[in-house]
């Protein structure tokens, strides 16, 4: 007989939080791919990102009056923290299409890899959280890392690798949002607070670059809405079941869904230099949250 001594089992909980987040982050591409289709076909990444919230406004409004009658209470005692929550998704996923619309999608994917970076800087200064030094080299070789894959000063530098770069640092921000949290405050508040802060944000500069849609267009924006709500709640609860030190690295397994929609929706792989600095970043974040964990 096998001995268990030592090996404590994992909590239903924390299952339940890693479940969440890995099923999450491998479905997340498929809005990645509505998005570069729709982008593709000329539609602004402020009218992709302002349909999606509506949608998903709508979607999410009988269920808050079912559930969460008090939304607007809440809301009102904490109304900084709704903000941040809201713009700071808002303008991640405006600079993340954006990038979409000129690189393949597991380039603009790799390239956000760099938000826990970024979380462990903010952290530092707006959280006061101690970083040990063997966390700031990991970060300086993320940096590295991070270059390699967009590889300034070269023929294959793409401009447009700046807005992954800003989508991973809105992401951040939106991380350490989340971590704080509102206090008294479901997941489905939460998500719904999202969508009306970056609704009411998003609205004015849509009507500026706003185009009929067709209604396969519809279909997809609706899809995107969809697949929205649902990754969105389950990463609040993730992080609600679960520690943050071990949930945060799970997110890597959206590289594994980016290059397999990529390769079947556009028939585009990424390069080597790609892969090894993905790999690198990959480590490096890994190391820096466990760094955190057994601080």
């Amino acid at each position: 007989m096998v001995s268990t001594v030592g090996s404590p089992a994992v909590s239903p909980r924390t299952l339940t939080a890693v479940i969440l987040m890995c099923v999450a982050m491998l479905i997340v591409p498929l809005v990645d791919v509505a998005a570069k289709i729709l982008g593709d076909q000329g539609i602004s990444p402020f009218q992709i990102v302002s349909l999606r919230m509506l949608i998903g406004t709508i979607l999410l409004t009988p269920l808050i009056m079912r559930y969460e009658p008090g939304i607007v209470r809440q809301a009102a005692r904490h109304p900084l923290s709704v903000f941040v929550i809201g713009s700071s998704i808002c303008a991640a996923s405006i600079c993340f299409f954006v990038a979409l619309k000129y690189m393949p999608i597991p380039d603009a994917v790799a390239i956000t890899f760099v938000q826990p970076f970024f979380v462990t800087i903010l952290s530092r200064l707006f959280l006061r959280e101690h970083v040990t030094a063997a966390r700031w080299i990991a970060l300086a070789i993320g940096f590295s890392a991070t270059l390699m894959i967009i590889r300034p000063g070269t023929g294959s530098f793409e401009p447009a690798s700046i807005f992954p770069l800003l989508a991973g640092f809105f992401s951040a921000i939106y991380a350490i949002a989340l971590r704080r949290g509102v206090p008294g405050v479901s997941g489905l508040a939460t998500t719904y607070y999202t969508h009306i802060v970056s609704l009411a944000l998003i609205l004015p500069l849509a009507a500026l670059t706003w185009m009929p849609i067709s209604a396969e267009q519809c279909l997809l924006v609706l899809g995107m809405a969809v697949i929205g709500i649902g990754v969105q709640y389950m990463l609040v609860k993730a992080y609600e079941f679960g520690e943050a030190s071990l949930i945060a690295p799970l997110s890597y397994t959206e590289m594994i869904g980016s290059v397999f929609v990529s390769w079947l929706f556009f028939r585009q792989v990424p390069d080597y230099l790609t892969l090894i600095g993905v790999s690198i970043l990959i480590g490096c974040a890994i190391f820096a949250s466990y760094q955190a964990k057994a601080k």
